[in-house]
């Protein structure tokens, strides 16, 4: 029996009693619901068809709460194909419903998927709010296929924060569940994500030792590495100056001549990195004709992102070839695809986020895109707005009650060189890593703000002045710690921080801004990379 589902066998008093013919087929529909939830994400189309069939056999037994697990597992094939207005619709409405009506199961299942809705979208803050629910909600009646798979979410989750042992304990803890299920591609695509950690956090060879293991892992299960796998593999011995190597590994990609049939994960990705190793090795008209294929598969499979990675690859070959006026002007077309691409992201998302949220209830629509106003569309966290409506609720509920409040004043150090030495892309991309970790800090109280530019506020209500500068104290190293290989490799990107707190005579939000604003000075003055407060 599902948590949460109607027990139809169990007949109200006075209601017709059920047979057991119709318990039995109530049974196999769960059974079957069981199965379908856990298709692996490389083949989801053989989910849909046989869920909106169980829908119509959970409709006609009168089972509601199958006939929403069924609608669900559609919704989240329809996620996994990008489909993500349509899929978000559908998971919101059924998380409301389980929610209403206290059905765990269904719960669980409904956050996580609207965690992995909100994750595409770029609102980390959000798809953690949903991650956590959909691992608390787990318990020891929910199959461990399903628990692996929620635990792993979390672990994504935080990824996107630089959460790094946060993130490396849950899929560590994921992967010892889909150990005892001996469930191979659970396990392939866990290990593939633990090796893009190590990659993202700066360790290259911890990258590479996982890449081998996950490749030994399959061969010993006679499983061929898809497409994303194997990029992965060849990124990391591109990162170690394999290059021939990582060339070979993606041999299967480059000889293949059916791209266009194949799933598309990783595919282009994959060609990319194939047309860098080639260039490393100044295989000049190869990496050129790898890049043409790559560029091309992007034009035909609507891959806008990958394409404009491609065309920064093809302004570094025109360099290496000494063709410098065309690499100029490649890399002056990329970075306005890049711009534009953006652009074009952050509107979609918003016309996502109001399609979804779209409702025939007038005050959760309102509270909702009320909601989305606060937040800064780059980065997710809350903005000046919000920080103006919130800091002085906080500020009077402080007084009144006696309990500490304190912020932070968070400058990234000079960060126009960033932007003009690498590019506004390079920026962003470096808001959105220090966005994350500033997230963390205050994901268990309080909250972040970019204020504007590089420039963000930590918050921290009903939290002891101590353990507040210490979290200011943690961003800073966890800023100063993070590597950029990739994006501006042996940079280093270091934060200054004005930290004070209410007290008598700073009572205002204009108050403790400004004697934050101050301190913030100072750390500056006094050689940057250094949080200042009060009694500094």
């Amino acid at each position: 029996m599902i948590p949460g589902a109607s027990d139809i066998g169990d007949a109200a008093p006075g209601a017709r009693p059920v047979s057991a013919a119709t318990r039995q087929r109530l049974e196999r529909l769960r059974v079957e619901l069981d199965v379908l939830e856990m298709v692996p994400f490389s083949d989801p189309d053989a989910a849909y068809a046989p869920a909106a069939a169980l829908e119509r056999r959970a409709r006609a037994l009168g089972d509601e709460t199958a006939e929403r697990r069924a609608q669900l597992i559609q919704a989240d094939v329809l996620c996994r194909k990008g489909k993500h207005t349509a899929s978000g619709q559908v998971i919101r409405e059924i998380n409301e419903w389980a929610t209403e009506h206290g059905d765990r199961h269904l719960m669980a299942r409904s956050h996580r998927l609207l965690s992995v809705f909100f994750d595409f979208i770029g609102d980390v803050p959000s798809a953690w709010e949903h991650a956590v629910p959909a691992v608390d909600l787990l318990d020891d009646t929910m199959p461990e296929r399903m628990r692996a798979d929620h635990i792993f979410g979390l672990g994504q989750v935080l990824v996107r924060t630089g959460a790094w042992d946060a993130a490396r304990e849950r899929y560590r803890a994921a992967l010892e569940l889909a150990d005892g299920l001996d469930d191979v591609p659970l396990r392939v695509k866990i290990l593939n994500n633990l090796a893009w950690l190590e990659d993202d956090a700066g360790d290259v060879h911890q990258s590479m030792e996982i890449a081998k293991r996950m490749q030994a892992f399959a061969e010993r299960h006679n499983v061929a590495l898809d497409a994303a796998c194997l990029d992965t593999i060849a990124n990391a011995q591109l990162k170690l100056g394999l290059y021939a190597e990582a060339e070979a590994t993606l041999r299967p990609i480059l000889d293949a001549g059916d791209l266009d049939t194949r799933p598309i994960e990783g595919l282009a990705e994959a060609l990319n990195t194939a047309a860098g190793a080639q260039r490393l090795q100044g295989h000049m008209e190869d990496a050129g004709a790898t890049l043409d294929r790559c560029i091309e598969l992007c034009a035909s499979r609507g891959m806008v992102a990958i394409r404009v990675e491609a065309l920064e690859e093809r302004a570094r070959l025109y360099a290496d070839q000494g063709l410098f006026e065309r690499a100029y002007q490649q890399y002056i077309e990329f970075h306005a695809e890049d711009a534009a691409l953006r652009a074009a992201q952050r509107e979609a998302n918003a016309r996502t986020l109001q399609a979804v949220f779209e409702t025939t209830e007038a005050r959760r629509e309102g509270e909702r895109f009320r909601q989305l106003s606060l937040r800064d569309a780059l980065t997710g966290l809350r903005n000046r707005r919000h920080v103006d409506t919130e800091l002085p609720v906080l500020l009077a509920r402080s007084r009144e009650d006696g309990t500490p409040l304190s912020i932070g004043l968070v400058d990234l150090d000079k960060f126009k060189d960033v932007n003009d030495r690498f590019s506004h892309a390079v920026g962003d991309t470096v808001l959105v890593r220090v966005s994350g970790i500033l997230a963390a800090a205050t994901a268990e109280s309080g909250w972040a703000a970019r204020m504007g530019g590089e420039e963000f506020l930590l918050v921290f209500p009903a939290v002891s002045i101590d353990e507040s500068l210490r979290r200011c104290e943690d961003v800073r190293t966890a800023i100063e710690s993070v590597r950029w290989d990739g994006v501006m490799t042996g940079e280093r990107v270091t934060a200054s921080i004005g930290f004070t707190m209410l007290q008598s005579g700073r009572t205002s939000q204009a108050a403790l801004l400004g004697q934050a604003d101050r301190n913030l000075y100072a750390a500056k003055d006094q050689g940057r990379n250094r949080v200042v407060s009060d009694s500094a």
